[in-house]
């Protein structure tokens, strides 16, 4: 089970928060200082175990100052997204979901900027 960030955000996003999926994967939200956009990446535990195999996966960001809403749901690998928001005069619902997890984790009005 690996529970790291993958850095898959880009240079320049370092982790803030991030919540397990019911012991499935694990997703989490990431922060750039420079640019000011929060990013989040949802990663599927042993996805680089064993044969590769295609899982369902999301990755979900809100700005809750006015609703935009990226989201990246597909199957996949490794893992989904990334999705950006811009993080700065608002607060941020975000979260995610692997399968076989009976539901996703999620946070809302969280890590306000």
């Amino acid at each position: 089970m690996n529970g790291d960030y993958n850095g898959s955000c880009g240079a320049g996003y370092s982790e803030v928060d991030s919540l397990d999926i019911s012991g499935y994967g694990r997703t989490f939200l990431t922060w750039n200082k420079s640019n000011g956009y929060n990013c989040v990446v949802t990663q599927k535990y042993g996805a680089n175990d064993g044969p590769v195999e295609l899982y369902y996966m999301t990755a979900w960001i809100q700005r809750t100052a006015d609703g935009f809403e990226a989201e990246d749901k597909n199957l996949y690998h490794h893992y989904a997204g990334p999705v950006y928001a811009n993080g700065r005069a608002t607060c941020i619902n975000w979260g995610g979901y692997v399968d076989d997890a009976p539901t996703g984790a999620y946070q809302f009005r969280s890590h306000c900027g």
